[in-house]
């Protein structure tokens, strides 16, 4: 037990521990002066980004300095320091706490042998802390020993203990089952109070009886007792117990064992995601957890991942907000936060609520799941501990797609043209031109422009201590990302502050973070960035000193295209990014009686992002100019307030009956704001503020708010950890919507049932030792239905509302142009779950499974309504419904051999979304070759199905003889009437003589059918090895940049493929014929661009090694790894495409829209600490 005052700090222990604490303090009597001088030679280093980190670490090591400086002052502290005492008739325990209140040193002290209570007087004037102390234990048979400002008091050896020491002597080491040695072992003589710990290399020395065991234990491990005989030295090794990993996980508002657990949980370490390099947590999640899929748009500079817990949760076909209504609630430390603010090294532990039991304590936010994030605080009566952490590394491209260079570029033009029966004389300067003088043009290979080696690093420092009754974690980080393509990147630092102190039956702290992040983005004039990249003419020179800006493009006269000069773009063009994130929160808890815990939190967080998009004047080429420069700028501010207040009863009734009760309140209030401005006509490109612009003023902005209001429960239950309960409830109120229909009541309940704990299944519990079975059900709302649809819209300064007065010019005004949808209500989802748990060889292995199905009703849908409203739109109600279905399996297994141990983590997922209605039963989303319907799967490929390329005209004029219809004058309609051989084959699905959009046909959906991670943990001696394996199978992909190549209707470049075109020379290829214009439409949406989506994919590898203990005790440090590691290293897959991973949201899952693909990466890093 320990307790302290102030600055003084008491270390008592009580009977039945070890009484020699000497060396224990040396273990944490680090010399941190020393270490931290050992940073400042960094400070000669002049380059931006080391000048920012360092800034960074001086207002830490400030921190430091103030927080740690008793821990620096010496030896000689004790031999400066003097006091006087004048204390009649009192205790030594008093006298104790004088000295450390006058003198700031902290006691240690066995209650076995020491006699706090005696009666005793002191007067001294003075005197030193030797001097006193002399005094004070003069004739009492207590000693003590000084170093820096501790005290160790213990009693002296008396001739019988003497005498026992002499008859045994043992030296021993204790190591782990890899034969590393265990720090701060406890090694105890049984049946006695006579003990010691471990030192740094693992060895120890206790003197003992004759024929005396020693039990030997530490955290994590199964202690050991070992019976000593004649021998003076030992080695005791132990073993991993693997009961004790991963005991309790964090569910809402509180934390359960993981055997009690009835819901669906599934909970992931922060140690793991820290052995992924990255600056972005939610990218180190994907296949870490099954049924959480984690979703990139794109590898840009910028880009973020999204996430989503078993699949699609609600479809709206009105405003987009299909991403928000999909997305889990994310709960940072108790409070509703964001994850792409968030530092990974700062997460301690992460659990992904699945089902209703687990989710509905959070209502009608927690549809779509929910994540919970702890971070890392400090603990109490721990030493200051440093942590510093670091990788370096380059990223680059991992794939280039094969494009035509100018010869075969050349080439292609023709034959297309001649295909087409376009005279030679009609043909485009720049071919003639190009065959008379090649070196008049280039042969720019613009993805190698483009794409470049980027470098990318992050830094990351952390200080942790605690006292008797206080802890405190701070930790600072600072990262910088160079992007794939050029002139792009991404930097992110920031800082949290997490603490926490007791005073009795009150316990108080807080968390407080900020981070900022910034970008340099993508730039372009109108086109996706890859789109042009690709498509840009290879004839085309990338540089042009003769033109505004100095890039080249298209040259003039010679009837060139021009895709645009994605570099110049991104180079010329300012299109930057911020946002600031600030989050603060603070805890007052009371215990009035044993068990109950009162708790009040109040948090804010705070968003402030700025963006500018600064287009000069610019001419890149014959096709590409700007002539008059312009400047969008906007600024937002978004605010989180939320105030809650819990009372949490946990109760154990004869030792069988656990009880726990949970009843809350929660206030939360969203404020947002924005201000954008426009305008153009500048002087010059350097003059750029907005002040400078001298015409196209615009200027918008925005204000909302919206609150949420909540009461709170859960009941959880279980009868002597066999049979499992629990219940929870949620009533929420929301502005978003109208009187009559703002409150929700959502509950959910779950059963459990561990048959491993049955006595009948005594006999079987050493090979199984968990066997669970769970149910639950529940309904989860949903109120992100944007925030005022029940009340009338108003517009102004539209074309359709100006007014005119008196015969005058029209004047701006005022009107209502969306129907208010003053009756829609709560989305809400049932949640049906079934699972099992299994541990089996002492949790050796762990498999757990479950079947879920989820229904969604009262979805937001849109029906018509008549013009004689006055309105030509719709109204929103609630008549959609949606059905997701799926299962998830997960095995884990903790196995040795030898030296070796492993971790071996699989997870299987698998979900099907299905729309089951509509408001308008015809209902149909369209988004290119995508469809979504009522009755079908969310997010399918319906394409026209191809059949061969014609090889000759008799397969065309057969073909067409069969297939066509007559029209209204009894004339014959071939279906492919303008086919020549080399064309592609479509078939006529419906019969009807006419290829049309009834003719496609549903090929395949984006959706996987399953998702699967693999995670590999090794260590070896001092050697470990990390590998995350990720992958998706069962989906298929439309490529969309293969469409882009291999089309013939545009003038632009073409893949190597275009060389492989049909030709009656090459008749044995699946590329038809390159036809200028292409008129039979070989370049429709057609299974040609379908491909299959799935593939397996290295995510993470690292190789590390740990420096022996022994020489980071001589660096002095505690340990020391260092490591090599690639990000993204291989991919297995048939895609053709450049990423089968990218370019995946709600509704449009596989559609390959030209997305720039993630980068791999190449690093080394460090991690040591002190």
């Amino acid at each position: 037990m320990q307790k302290m005052k102030g600055r003084r700090r008491t270390t008592i222990f009580r009977p039945g521990l070890m009484s020699n604490l000497i060396i224990y303090y040396k273990l944490i009597n680090y010399k941190c002066m020393d270490n931290i001088m050992k940073c400042t030679p960094l400070g000669e280093q002049k380059s931006l980004w080391l000048r920012k980190t360092l800034l960074i670490m001086k207002f830490f090591v400030l921190f430091l300095l103030l927080g740690t400086v008793p821990c620096w002052a010496g030896i000689a502290y004790s031999q400066n320091v003097k006091m006087s005492l004048d204390m009649e008739n009192t205790t030594v325990h008093d006298v104790i706490n004088a000295i450390e209140k006058k003198g700031n040193f902290y006691f240690t002290y066995n209650l076995n042998q020491v006699n706090v209570n005696r009666k005793v007087s002191i007067k001294v004037e003075n005197k030193t802390i030797n001097q006193i102390l002399d005094r004070l234990f003069s004739k009492s048979g207590i000693d003590y020993k000084i170093e820096n400002r501790h005290i160790v008091l213990y009693k002296q050896a008396t001739p019988e203990v003497e005498a026992v020491k002499q008859q045994k002597s043992i030296n021993g080491i204790v190591a782990d089952e890899q034969g590393e040695p265990i720090i701060g072992a406890s090694v105890l003589e049984k049946g006695t109070t006579n003990g010691t710990i471990t030192d740094l290399d693992g060895r120890f020395t206790l003197s003992i009886g004759k024929g005396t065991e020693l039990i030997v234990s530490y955290v994590g491990y199964t202690t050991k007792t070992v019976k000593i005989g004649n021998q003076s030295t030992i080695k005791i090794v132990l073993i991993e117990d693997t009961k004790t990993l991963d005991e309790v996980v964090v569910i809402g508002y509180g934390t359960q064992k993981k055997s009690d657990v009835s819901g669906s949980v599934t909970s992931v370490s922060g140690d793991k995601l820290s052995k992924i390099p990255t600056a972005n947590a939610e990218m180190a999640l994907q296949g870490m957890a099954p049924g959480l899929s984690v979703n990139f748009g794109s590898g840009a500079a910028g880009s973020s991942a999204t996430l989503q817990v078993r699949g699609v949760t609600s479809w709206k076909d009105d405003d987009g907000e299909n991403s928000e209504s999909n997305g889990p609630l994310v709960i940072i430390d108790g409070v509703p936060g964001n994850m792409s603010y968030l530092n990974p090294e700062d997460i301690k532990s992460i659990s992904v609520l699945k089902d209703a039991a687990t989710a509905a304590i959070y209502g009608s936010r927690s549809a779509a799941g929910v994540i919970l994030i702890e971070t890392h605080r400090g603990t109490m009566n721990s030493a200051p501990k440093i942590t510093f952490s670091g990788y370096w590394g380059l990223s680059a491209m991992p794939k280039r797609l094969e494009v035509c260079n100018s010869a075969e570029f050349i080439k292609v033009r023709k034959m297309a043209l001649t295909n087409a029966g376009t005279d030679e004389s009609r043909w485009p300067k720049y071919i003639s031109e190009y065959e008379r003088d090649p070196s008049q043009f280039a042969d720019t290979d613009w993805q190698k422009e483009y794409y470049q080696r980027g470098f990318t690093q992050k830094y990351n420092i952390g200080y942790t201590a605690g006292s008797a009754n206080s802890n405190v974690s701070l930790s600072a980080f600072y990262s910088k990302t160079d992007g794939v393509t050029i002139a792009t990147g991404d930097e992110k630092f920031g800082f949290r502050l997490n603490s926490d102190v007791t005073r009795g039956k009150f316990k108080m702290g807080e968390s407080v973070s900020y981070s900022r992040w910034s970008a340099d983005l993508e730039s372009n004039s109108g086109f996706s960035s890859i789109y042009q990249v690709t498509n840009m003419e290879p004839l085309a020179f990338l540089y042009d000193e003769n033109n505004d800006g100095g890039y080249g493009g298209a040259i003039s006269g010679m009837g060139m295209s021009d895709a645009g000069n994605q570099v110049a773009f991104n180079k010329l063009i300012d299109n930057t990014s911020s946002t600031d994130y600030i989050a603060a929160s603070g805890y007052l808890q009371y215990e009035p009686i044993k068990g109950l815990i009162v708790k009040f939190n109040a948090s804010r967080n705070m968003y402030f992002s700025k963006s500018r998009l600064f287009t000069p004047t610019y001419e890149i080429g014959a096709a590409k100019r700007n002539t008059m420069a312009s400047l969008s700028e906007s600024r937002s501010q978004t605010t989180n307030d939320l105030l809650e207040l819990t009372a949490n009863y946990d109760k154990t009734i004869a030792e069988i009956h656990n009880l726990s009760l949970l009843l809350g309140l929660s206030q939360e209030e969203n404020k947002y704001e924005d201000l954008s401005a426009s305008g153009s006509d500048f002087e010059n490109n350097s003059m750029s503020l907005m002040g400078h612009a001298k015409s196209n003023y615009s200027v918008g902005g925005t204000k909302t708010r919206s609150a949420l209001r909540s009461l709170f429960g859960r009941v959880n239950y279980n009868y002597m950890m066999r049979y499992m309960i629990m219940a929870s409830f949620r009533y929420d109120g929301s502005s978003r919507f109208a009187k009559g229909n703002k409150w929700g009541f959502f509950p959910s309940v779950s059963l459990g049932w561990n048959i491993a704990n049955e006595p009948f299944w005594e006999n079987l519990k050493e090979t199984v030792s968990m066997f669970k079975l769970r149910l639950s059900y529940g309904a989860l709302g949903n109120q992100n239905i944007g925030l005022y649809r029940y009340i009338p819209t108003l517009s102004y300064n539209t074309h359709a509302l100006n007014y005119p007065f008196d015969g005058r010019e029209t004047s701006m005004g005022y009107a209502i142009t969306a129907f208010p949808s003053s009756n829609i209500k709560w989305e809400t989802t049932v949640y049906k779950n079934i699972g099992v748990d299994i541990s089996l060889w002492n949790n050796k292995l762990e498999l757990s499974a479950e079947a879920y199905i989820k229904n969604t009703r009262d979805m937001l849908s849109s029906r018509n309504i008549s013009l004689a409203t006055g309105y030509n739109s719709s109204i929103l109600v609630n008549d959609g419904k949606l059905r997701t279905t799926g299962f998830e399996m997960q095995a884990i297994y903790h196995g040795k051999a030898g030296g070796l141990k492993y971790d071996l983590d699989l997870n299987l997922s698998h979900y099907k979304s299905v729309l089951k209605s509509m408001a308008n039963p015809d209902y149909l989303y369209e988004y290119g070759a995508l469809r979504t319907y009522v009755g079908g799967e969310i997010g399918e490929f319906w394409v026209y199905q191809t059949a061969g390329i014609f090889q000759n005209q008799a397969e065309v004029d057969e073909w067409n003889t069969a297939h066509g219809y007559k029209d209204q004058n009894g004339n014959w309609q071939p279906l492919q009437p303008v086919a020549k051989p080399g064309d592609i084959r479509f078939i006529d699905q419906n019969g009807d003589g006419m290829l049309d959009t009834n003719d496609r046909v549903k090929v395949g959906s984006g959706t996987p059918k399953v998702s699967l991670g693999f995670n590999i943990n090794l260590a070896y001696k001092d050697f470990d090895l990390v590998a995350n394996f990720y992958g998706d199978f069962g989906a298929k992909r439309y490529n969309y940049t293969k469409y882009q190549l291999e089309r013939m209707d545009h003038v632009f470049n073409y893949g190597k493929n275009a060389l492989n075109a049909w030709t009656p020379e090459n008749p044995d290829t699946d590329i038809p014929r390159a036809v200028s214009g292409d008129p039979n439409k070989n370049s429709r949406t057609s299974t040609r661009f379908v491909e299959n989506g799935d593939y397996l994919r290295l995510n993470n590898l690292q190789i590390g090694y740990n420096l022996p203990v022994k020489y980071c005790k001589k660096m002095g440090l505690s340990n020391l790894r260092i490591y090599v590691g690639a990000t993204r290293l291989f991919t297995i897959t048939n895609y053709k495409g450049y990423d089968p991973s990218t370019g995946s949201s709600v509704g449009q899952m596989g559609y390959d829209y030209a997305a720039i693909p993630l980068s791999r990466d190449f690093m080394m890093g460090l991690k040591f600490g002190f």
